[in-house]
């Protein structure tokens, strides 16, 4: 058994940690209703497994796993979409098995209130953080998004607890 995180696509519907046989796709077909493929994410090394047939099914646009894709696979951003609901895991091992998605974005986004926003304005840092706070881990994740894609001067962006 592993620990993933449900990413449903309805929004009115919070997203939840679930423990599930990663090893038993048929568990996985249920929770993103058919067969799946899986996005990888750079840091921390993570995956999203969703409908690999989303677009032939018409599913609805799954905002909040395409908002982590899109912060935690830069290459990805504005390339891949998610529809439909998504099962955020941890990397696949040496081997191909996959493993529990990373504690730190457990912690970030199921056990956290508060989000702030850091920018790397050079590549060997250091990081500055904004002054602005948000309670909603999917409103900070947008605003890092917007500003590394609008200001030219920020490197990169980050999502942090602001606690």
């Amino acid at each position: 058994m592993i620990t993933g995180i449900l990413l449903p696509c309805a929004e009115e519907q919070p997203i939840q940690r679930v423990e599930f046989d990663a090893e038993n796709e048929k568990v996985i077909q249920e929770m993103v209703g058919g067969t799946f493929e899986a996005f990888n994410l750079d840091e921390p090394p993570a995956s999203i497994l969703a409908n690999d047939e989303a677009m032939l099914w018409s599913l609805p646009f799954n905002h909040r796993a395409t908002v982590l894709l899109w912060q935690h696979a830069k290459g990805l951003r504005g390339q891949a979409y998610i529809s439909g609901d998504a099962i955020l895991t941890g990397a696949p091992d040496k081997r191909g098995f996959t493993k529990s998605v990373p504690s730190q974005l457990i912690e970030l986004l199921l056990d956290t209130e508060t989000y702030g926003v850091e920018f790397l304005h050079h590549p060997n840092g250091p990081w500055s953080r904004k002054a602005i706070t948000f309670t909603d881990w999917f409103e900070a994740y947008n605003y890092a998004i917007i500003h590394e894609e609008t200001f030219a001067a920020v490197r990169g962006a980050r999502v942090i607890r602001a606690e």
